[in-house]
């Protein structure tokens, strides 16, 4: 990362006593739940050079660093998007920044809406693979090195690890299809994307995992369901943090225990 923010990185090391081992980043609405379990120093975005500030609700701006499962980590609490104006490089800051920070792990979880019909509101998924819809790309145009390798883009050891952590609990994997946004779907759109092979379909993590695995990051990803896409179902950004909040702390015990298998 030549273009690393250096005082940033010398914040994230200063907070965490030395360089990461992994970065965590928080979809909508699930700050409050990581929270309750990860006590660290918190840094506002304001405060990291360069950080894109995202002024959407769910997404308090702030990165918390310390140690969680073990491991020094940073969890960044929001993120940008491509719908909000923002370009593939902001939208891939903050894994750059963990990863200039000497992190080797990146959890990325979102919001997501669940297109198999199996699904229901409140489930997690280990994303398996995933479609990029979006339009864009997190490698940068004049990139020496243009090609990436994306099989086994997430990774398969971290998934191992979830699945053994979840041992006993409902544990969903499957596609997930990022698209730009910021409107949800429609049903013909739901439903092209189930013809696709896609599980649930979200606004964001595609860009990151890209750029996560540019820099040569293992990539856990993790979608919590916040609504089951179909005629009688209605979604609001509310809705979607209503669930966050509900499905929370499930997801923060499982990356607390995935991270201490890492």
């Amino acid at each position: 990362m030549n273009d690393s923010p250096k005082r940033a990185v010398a914040r994230l090391h200063e907070a965490a006593g030395g360089a990461l081992d992994a970065a965590v980043v928080l979809g909508s609405g699930l700050a409050t739940a990581v929270e309750e379990r990860f006590s660290g120093k918190t840094i506002a975005y304001r405060k990291l050079e360069g950080a894109p500030v995202s002024k959407l609700a769910g997404h308090p701006g702030t990165a918390t660093v310390g140690t969680w499962g073990g491991k020094r980590v940073v969890a960044f609490a929001g993120r940008a998007h491509l719908y909000q104006g923002y370009s593939p490089e902001d939208v891939t800051y903050f894994v750059r920044l963990a990863a200039a920070a000497g992190a080797r792990v990146a959890v990325l979880t979102n919001a997501a809406g669940g297109l198999n019909q199996a699904y229901e509101r409140g489930d997690l998924m280990l994303i398996a693979d995933h479609l990029n819809m979006t339009g864009a790309t997190a490698i940068a145009p004049r990139d020496p090195q243009p090609f990436l390798n994306m099989l086994d883009a997430y990774s398969p050891r971290l998934r191992r690890f979830a699945k053994q952590c979840t041992a006993g609990s409902a544990l969903r994997e499957g596609v997930y299809a990022g698209l730009r946004g910021p409107a949800y779907e429609t049903l013909a759109e739901a439903a092209a994307l189930r013809r696709l092979g896609a599980d649930a379909v979200g606004m964001s993590t595609v860009l990151e995992t890209m750029m996560a695995r540019k820099l040569g990051l293992e990539v856990l990803g993790l979608s919590l369901i916040t609504n089951a896409i179909g005629p009688a179902q209605d979604v609001s950004h509310e809705d979607v943090l209503a669930a966050s909040k509900d499905a929370g702390a499930r997801i923060a015990a499982l990356i607390e225990a995935v991270l201490g298998a890492a």
